[in-house]
C-alpha cells in the first residue's frame, strides 16, 4: 500500500510538469487536485485489491477442497472396491470349494475304479481252493461289493452264499467255478456232479446238472440275475435288511436246507460281513 502511494505522488509530479508547463501556482494546483483524486480513489483500490485477494483466497479454498474431496472421493472409491472383493471372495471360495469338491469327487472315483479294477485283477488270478474266512472276504468283498451296486442283492448275502456253497472256496463243483450252486447251464455250458439235498426231511443224493462258467465275476454276476426273478421278490424286498434277505430267500425255495437261512446269518455275523454291504 505504501508503495502505491509513492507512486501516486510521483505521478502527481510528473503529471504537473505536463500540465502547467513548470509554472510552479499551476503546479501545486494540479498537485492538490491530484492529491485530492488519490484520496478519493484510494477507498475504490483498497477494495479492488480486497476482492482480489479474497479471490485469490477462495480459488485457493476452493482448489484445496476440491483437493481434499478428490482424495476422499478416490479413499472412498478404493474401500468401495474393497469391500467388493471383500464380499466378493467368499463366492470364489465357494467356487473353489466347489472346484475343490468336484476335483476330490473325480479323484476319489478314479480311486475307487483303481481299487475295483485291482480287486477284479485279484479275484481273476485266483485258482481256487479254500481259504480262511478272512482271505475269503479280502478277496471277494470289493467284488460283492461293486455287484451288490447293480444287483441290489446285500454283499453281505453274496459272501456268505458263496462262502456256505463252496466251502470258502473249497468246492467250486470242479472247474465250473460255481459259487453258489446254481443248477442249469451257464455260459461256459454245465457240469454233471454228486449233490446232496434233503428231500421229505432226508438227505441223499444226487447226480445233477451245475452251471459253468468262464470267470468267477461271471459266476457272481449271474447270481446277481438269477435273484432278479419273481420267485425272489419277497427278499429283495427287504434288500437293506441281509438278515431277513437271507430267510426269505429260504423261504422262496433257493436251498433245500431248513437251516440254510440260519447258516447264512451265522456266516455273516460271525465274519463281519456286513461291513461291505452299501
Amino acid at each position: 500500500m505504501r508503495q502505491c502511494k509513492r507512486f501516486a505522488v510521483l505521478l502527481m509530479v510528473i503529471s504537473s510538469f505536463f500540465m502547467t508547463g513548470c509554472d510552479a501556482s499551476k503546479i501545486l494546483d494540479v498537485i492538490q487536485k491530484v492529491a485530492e483524486g488519490v484520496q478519493k480513489a484510494i477507498p475504490a483500490i483498497k477494495e479492488v485489491i480486497n476482492t482480489v485477494s479474497n479471490t485469490v483466497n477462495s480459488t485457493n479454498t476452493d482448489t484445496a477442497s476440491n483437493n481434499t474431496s478428490t482424495a476422499t472421493a478416490t479413499r472412498a472409491e478404493t474401500d468401495a472396491n474393497n469391500a467388493s472383493v471383500t464380499v466378493t471372495n467368499p463366492t470364489d471360495d465357494e467356487e473353489v470349494g466347489t472346484s475343490t469338491t468336484t476335483s476330490t469327487s473325480t479323484s476319489t472315483s478314479t480311486a475307487t475304479s483303481t481299487d475295483t479294477s485291482a480287486a477284479e485283477a485279484a479275484l481273476a488270478n485266483y485258482r481256487g481252493g479254500r481259504l480262511s474266512p478272512s482271505e475269503f472276504a479280502r478277496l471277494f468283498g470289493p467284488v460283492a461289493r461293486e455287484a451288490s451296486k447293480k444287483s441290489g442283492v446285500p454283499a453281505s448275502i453274496i459272501l456268505a452264499q458263496a462262502a456256505l456253497e463252496t466251502g470258502w472256496g473249497g468246492s467250486t463243483i470242479g472247474d465250473a467255478k460255481n459259487l453258489f450252486g446254481i443248477k442249469g447251464t451257464g455260459p461256459a455250458g454245465s457240469i454233471r456232479v454228486p449233490t446232496q439235498e434233503v428231500i421229505n426231511g432226508q438227505r441223499v443224493t444226487i447226480n445233477d446238472n451245475f452251471r459253468k462258467y468262464n470267470s468267477w465275476q461271471e459266476s457272481i454276476e449271474d447270481h446277481g440275475r438269477l435273484l432278479q426273478n419273481s420267485r425272489y421278490a419277497r427278499a429283495m424286498a427287504v434288500k437293506n435288511d441281509p438278515d431277513q434277505f437271507a430267510r426269505e430267500l429260504q423261504r422262496a425255495g433257493y436251498a433245500t436246507d431248513p437251516e440254510y437261512a440260519s447258516k447264512l446269518i451265522n456266516i455273516m455275523k460271525s465274519n463281519n460281513l456286513y461291513q461291505y454291504n452299501n
